[in-house]
Parts: C-alpha cells; structure tokens; sequence
C-alpha cells in the first residue's frame, strides 16, 4: 500500500509562493484558490465526542487549512513535514501533533500550495480516530476478522508495507464498488510478540493460516488510511 503524498504542481514563469500558511490557504488573497470553499459549516468540534474522530467525517478533499483551525482549534492544527514511506517526505497538515490518542496526519495533493487532501493517515494501538465500520486502531486481528464476518488477506510484517490489508474476501469491511473514498487497514505488532508468532516478508497471507495460531491476538491494526479520489466526492 504506497501512501498517498500529494505533488507539487508547478507553472513555468510562476512567482516564488508565499510562505507563510495562513496566507496560502486564502482565497481571498489568490485567484487560484477561488471557489474552494469546504460546502460544511466549519464549526468548533465537540474535541471529547467520539463522533469528531470519525474518518473521514468531516475532513473532505477540498477542506482547507481554515477549515481545519475553525474545526479542530488553531492550536490543533499545523503545517508540517510528514514522514512516509521507503523514507520519503512530504509537506501537509497534522492535527493534534502532541497528542498520539488524537494525532492525524493529512498528505495534500499540491504541496506547493498546501492545497487538496490526497489521504489522511492515523496510526498506533490508542487513536480515537475511527472508521464508520468500527474498525479502530488497537483492535486485534481475531476482532478485525470478527467484524468482517470472513477470513482477511494482508502482507507480511516487517516491512514498508507489511501488514495491509490486501483482501476482505468478500467480507462486510469490503470496499464497495465505485466508492470515491478509499479505506485501508493495515495491521502490526508489539516488539514483544513472539519469534514466529506471524507471518512476515512480501507475500500475502490469511487470517485463517494454521501455520500461526498465534496472529489473531498477536497483531493488531496500527494504521488507518484514508484516501480521496482525484475528482468531486
């Protein structure tokens, strides 16, 4: 599962943008952002309802860093250089930085102008965040497989993309066909698990693989992903 980071797209002869954030997500201040306006009212978010966690919920791919202050609390949101995958970087907006139960990362698809939301990301054994699903992070495989009614394929651990979900099997968390929202699981362990206790490496694996007994309880899901199609939602 690559994550999705966004690209900076560039006109030949364009003036140096601006850099500071607040300046860049105005529409008001450049005619190229006219007509991005999120179409929800961007109220102050009850930060103790579990509801405000929901993925995506409220966050959409045009939402705009405003949008997010107004949401979530200037304090809560800032614009930062996010860590990807095979040690690749890129710019975008993280809520709640200091917080692990709440942290958010949001990759953008023009970096240069802090605009589009390509992909949100959350990951650890203690987010709030959650799908509509209930799927949440921290919920072990033997409780992923639960929910999803069949058995689930997903890569070996141990890797930049260990542990995704690769298949549903036809299951309830099945994507449903010609949904512009896409919605990944991937799954990890404590550094305590035992030697051998799961599958790690490229190739993909089941739930139900009687080689490990054990991965049911020993891995849990430790990231979710969220991505957005390039069109309209």
């Amino acid at each position: 599962m690559a994550l999705a980071t966004g690209c900076c797209l560039t006109t030949a002869g364009a003036k140096s943008p601006p850099t500071d954030a607040d300046d860049i997500l105005d529409a008001s201040k450049s005619a190229s952002l006219a007509g991005v306006v999120h179409d929800e009212d961007a109220t102050a978010a009850d930060l103790a309802a579990d509801a405000t966690y929901l993925l995506p919920g409220f966050i959409k791919r045009d939402i705009t860093l405003d949008n997010l202050r107004r949401r979530f609390g200037k304090t809560n949101v800032s614009v930062a250089t996010i860590d990807g995958a095979e040690g690749e970087t890129a710019k975008g907006f993280v809520l709640f930085p200091d917080d692990p139960a709440r942290r958010a990362e949001l990759f953008v698809q023009d970096e240069e102008r802090l605009r589009g939301i390509s992909s949100i990301r959350v990951s650890g054994d203690r987010s709030r965040w959650h799908l509509e699903s209930g799927v949440r992070p921290g919920m072990s495989l033997d409780d992923l497989v639960a929910l999803n009614g069949k058995a689930i394929t997903f890569t070996g651990l141990d890797w930049d993309y260990g542990g995704s979900v690769a298949d549903w099997n036809r299951g309830r968390l099945a994507q449903r066909a010609g949904e512009p929202v896409f919605r990944s699981v991937s799954l990890t362990h404590r550094g305590s698990a035992p030697a051998g206790s799961y599958p790690s490496g490229e190739e993909q694996y089941r739930s139900n693989d009687q080689r490990y007994p054990k991965q049911g309880s020993v891995l849990f899901v430790g990231q979710l992903m969220v991505s957005f199609s390039e069109g309209k939602d």
